[in-house]
């Protein structure tokens, strides 16, 4: 990727609008929530109107406390009627840019990603896919190192903060970061408030989620290495409980893989939601998610995908209804892990290398 040639091409596009609506798809992540404020940063300095909107609150407490302590101006709302106040939209930490109500309305200016590629193709302005870095504030950060831009220091101070935290969990605390993600991290460090990070990395793991941790211990099912579990009905508020599950069941020695769902409820609605996490290198879990559903998709260990259930949120039974979805949810992951363990000689060459592993152990 070079770096200086994107940045020329991205300063170029942003030029051409007088107003970008930023928009944050699925539950606001510190990766996504820190993207989102630079290229805020970057379109400002060129006297483009930015607007960053997110139609999900966040609901761990490290997401709330980065937003409000770092005071990043994102505004959580729905699409609205005047959409059309906006030239254009962006896309950042997602794979795709299909934004109901947004596609074919006005144009998506911005695709700046670090997850696999999605098959569905949406007309771009400028656009970068990388899949060999570990966090799209990892991109951000070396655009704007090209960009040369002398930001405020109080401002690049609050990005810097965004972005380091950003990258540092979308790495596994920096277990999964590639050296691109590492460059990122060195020229920002300096800039970063420790304070800050120090008190965010020692925020205590949620009440919320220690109950919802003893329901995923008591549903789980374990087949194939891999711990699959729901959880049942969950507010939209705790939706990112799911995936803070995922993490910290992954400990597990035994497991190579976890599945944690739920039915979560929105206002009017209910969709399920269910998140991945592996440790299996040779696992290629974004296809498998993509086949499980086409709303879904994931990166390297990480993934995750969303059913709409709209039309069952007035089920008179809601007891039968998760013990329907419950059942169906386990049964198509266990064909769809069949499947993968029918991989031919790329599997075996899997169970080579862990039983050669193991010997050294």
């Amino acid at each position: 990727m070079n770096f200086k040639n994107k940045a020329l091409e991205l300063t170029e596009n942003i030029k051409r609008y007088k107003h970008l609506l930023i928009y944050i798809k699925g539950s606001p992540d510190p990766d996504a929530l820190a993207a989102a404020f630079a290229l805020k940063l970057i379109c400002e300095h060129f006297d483009i109107k930015a607007t960053i909107d997110s139609p999900d609150p966040p609901s761990l407490p490290q997401n709330i406390k980065l937003i409000k302590d770092i005071h990043l101006p994102i505004h959580f709302k729905c699409i609205d009627e005047d959409i059309k106040k906006y030239d254009a939209y962006a896309v950042l930490d997602h794979q795709s840019v299909f934004v109901e109500g947004l596609t074919g309305i006005i144009p998506c200016a911005i695709h700046i990603d670090h997850h696999k590629k999605t098959e569905k193709k949406t007309p771009v302005d400028f656009e970068i896919l990388m899949e060999d870095i570990g966090s799209t504030s990892a991109i951000i950060i070396l655009i704007v190192k090209e960009l040369g831009i002398p930001f405020d220091e109080t401002q690049w101070k609050r990005a810097a903060t965004a972005l380091y935290y950003g990258i540092q969990t979308d790495t596994d605390n920096f277990q999964q970061a590639t050296s691109l993600d590492l460059e990122a991290l060195a020229l920002i460090t300096p800039h970063a408030d420790k304070n800050f990070l120090k008190k965010v990395n020692h925020t205590p793991f949620p009440k919320e989620a220690m109950n919802f941790l003893n329901l995923a211990l008591q549903n789980q099912v374990i087949y194939k290495e891999w711990l699959i579990t729901g959880i049942g009905f969950i507010g939209e508020k705790y939706r990112d409980n799911i995936a803070l599950l995922g993490d910290f069941l992954l400990k597990r020695e035994d497991i190579s893989t976890v599945v944690v769902f739920s039915l979560v409820k929105k206002d009017k609605g209910l969709t399920l939601d269910a998140s991945f996490r592996t440790g299996d290198e040779a696992l290629n879990l974004n296809r498998l998610i993509k086949e499980l559903s086409k709303n879904g998709g994931a990166r390297r260990y990480k993934g995750a995908f969303q059913v709409n259930l709209d039309f069952f949120v007035h089920a008179p039974d809601p007891n039968l209804l998760w013990e329907t979805v419950h059942d169906t949810t386990i049964e198509a992951l266990k064909k769809k892990i069949d499947d993968a363990s029918t991989g031919g000689i790329g599997h075996l060459f899997k169970l080579a290398k862990r039983k050669i592993t193991s010997f050294f152990k």
